[in-house]
């Protein structure tokens, strides 16, 4: 019982961010919402912030605990933006809220667990093995900052933009210019 009135108020949350802004949701609003009293939300959360964190951490681990089925990290990441897109509104809000700094510091970990999964698998892209170690973090930092650029900037335009066109085309002209220097 303990385990679902938590995941109650999880799932409330996110129906709330669906509807309205971060700042708008009160635990006046979840509690009526679940049918608890205030006392009961407070067992499992310190406040609407506490939920929110929780909340958008436990997602991140569900996207990475995935693993990822892509090709290479760009594919990887279109994944991540449909996983995205299915909580849209709720994101954007806690994005636009003045909590955005831990939305911020998850898609910062998701981006590195991607770059460093991406880079333990990419044998026939980077000959990972044969660089050094300051090498092998400059890549990996190199490419953790692309996605995270790219998923910021996705956010911070509504994600609204469809870039899976884009990326590919990227992604080509990448290859092609390595195949050139090659």
């Amino acid at each position: 019982m303990a385990g679902l009135t938590k995941e109650l108020i999880i799932q409330t949350v996110f129906e709330l961010l669906n509807e309205r802004s971060f700042s708008k949701i009160t635990v006046k609003d979840i509690v009526e919402r679940c049918g608890i009293n205030r006392n009961t939300f407070y067992y499992y959360f310190r406040d609407i912030t506490d939920v929110m964190e929780f909340s958008v951490k436990r997602e991140m681990n569900r996207i990475m605990e995935t693993h990822l089925e892509a090709e290479d990290v760009f594919d990887g990441l279109l994944q991540v933006m449909d996983m995205f897109s299915e909580n849209k509104r709720a994101l954007l809000h806690i994005y636009r809220s003045l909590d955005r700094a831990v939305m911020m510091h998850e898609v910062d970990v998701l981006c590195e667990y991607m770059v460093s999964e991406y880079v333990l698998h990419a044998k026939d892209y980077i000959d990972i093995q044969n660089l050094s170690p300051e090498d092998q973090r400059i890549i990996r930092n190199f490419q953790k900052c692309i996605l995270e650029g790219v998923l910021l900037d996705w956010m911070e335009h509504g994600m609204n933009e469809n870039l899976t066109s884009d990326m590919r085309r990227a992604m080509e002209l990448m290859n092609l210019a390595v195949d050139r220097r090659g």
